[in-house]
């Protein structure tokens, strides 16, 4: 299994923090988002990751180095991070969408038994949500029913909304080959130039494809956007790290 994680971004609404330094290299807590996405991954068996990079790509790559032995990492450089948005990023890995394959924001991170549970999944296209007690306008708003994802989008009104995405996604072979050809085909107008790599998402629901979903809990899971959201990850990281084994024992927490 492979995974591909979006990181090419500046991160803009953390400035001036992530000026100079890439979003997923910042400290939560004697460690990075970058750490624990590896730990996190390789736990459940990922020994290939590639990290679509852009702002601070060269930070990224001397950071890894230690991580190297884990597993097979590569990094894809986006040359329009700077002009686009992440519709763009992704595009820029379908090269590597041959098989089935985890996409991973580069901004979140989560338990060992969050991807465990989506690996289990059997849908050609699944990807992680959770449910809360409310929403507001920055989350990536889902809903949902038995059937499947019927909408993801931030502009869902939060009164309508059942679940937030948490920004991990599953694809079988089959679903990566619908993916990266719907990227191929969206990526080429203009007008998506600044779009979420979710509109793919969205297009594949349109053409009548089921996309199912993953269950967790709100605090299975952390993403940083904002700087009110700093705190919050750091918090997060001791829990985190508790269900995050030793990778080279091979036993995972749940």
């Amino acid at each position: 299994m492979k995974a591909i994680i979006i990181a090419a971004g500046k991160g803009r609404r953390l400035s001036p923090l992530t000026d100079h330094v890439p979003k997923n290299l910042l400290d939560i807590g004697g460690t990075t988002i970058l750490e624990m996405q590896i730990e996190a991954l390789t736990a459940c068996g990922i020994n290939e990751i590639a990290i679509v990079v852009g702002h601070g790509a060269e930070q990224i790559d001397a950071a890894l180095e230690k991580h190297k032995n884990l597993c097979n990492i590569t990094l894809v450089y986006n040359p329009y991070f700077d002009v686009a948005d992440n519709l763009v990023s992704v595009w820029s890995a379908r090269h590597l969408m041959d098989n089935e394959f985890i996409s991973v924001n580069g901004d979140n991170i989560f338990t060992p038994a969050v991807v465990q549970r989506l690996l289990q999944h059997p849908g050609n296209t699944a990807m992680v949500i959770d449910t809360k007690a409310s929403y507001d306008a920055d989350d990536m708003k889902v809903i949902h029913d038995v059937n499947g994802v019927r909408e993801v989008s931030k502009t869902i009104n939060p009164a309508n909304a059942t679940a937030e995405s948490a920004g991990i996604i599953k694809f079988s072979k089959a679903g990566a080959t619908l993916y990266r050809n719907v990227l191929e085909e969206i990526a080429q107008k203009r007008a998506n130039k600044n779009a979420y790599y979710l509109e793919a998402i969205r297009e594949v629901i349109a053409r009548g494809h089921t996309v199912h979903y993953s269950e967790c809990e709100e605090d299975d899971w952390c993403e940083l956007d904002v700087p009110s959201d700093l705190e919050k990850m750091r918090q997060s990281v001791r829990k985190l790290k508790e269900c995050v084994p030793d990778v080279c024992s091979g036993n995972v927490r749940v």
